[in-house]
């Protein structure tokens, strides 16, 4: 009886299912851990921006908060005097003394007619309230609306 020992094949040219390790695989998770790397990467820029953007958006607030008060600010001190000259230098002109009309007093109210209006204007302001309650003020539609 003689045995028949075989030669065993080199590793290179074992077949694929013997292998220990699988290309195909080692390819398939290079692929997914770049395309999670990229992911963070993307989402870790995009949180940078919305952050800046914040907070430009917050300084644009802030600037804007305090033009505004300088404005107001010179409307403040600024009197009609001091405007005049920069009112002729823009083209401006004067008021018209015709324009100026003066009321004499017979038509304007008396003081002790004022201080016996403000209890009626109140009066009349709270029936005005509840008279729009009852019936809203009327309100543009569109053309699509029932």
């Amino acid at each position: 009886m003689t045995r028949d020992w075989g030669r065993t094949s080199p590793s290179w040219r074992a077949p694929d299912q013997k292998r220990w390790f699988q290309p195909k695989a080692a390819l398939i998770v290079v692929f997914v851990l770049c395309a999670t790397l990229l992911e963070v990467w993307q989402h870790a820029t995009v949180q940078g921006l919305s952050v800046e953007v914040g907070k430009v958006a917050a300084d644009l607030k802030h600037a804007n908060d305090r033009c505004g008060w300088l404005q107001m600010e010179l409307d403040r001190a600024s009197s009609r005097t001091a405007l005049g000259p920069m009112a002729v230098s823009v083209g401006l002109r004067p008021v018209d003394p015709s324009q100026i009309v003066s009321l004499p007093e017979d038509y304007l109210i008396p003081q002790d007619a004022r201080a016996g209006e403000a209890g009626s204007s109140t009066l009349l302001a709270s029936a005005g309230r509840a008279l729009q309650s009852l019936v809203p003020d009327a309100a543009a539609r569109g053309r699509h609306v029932n």
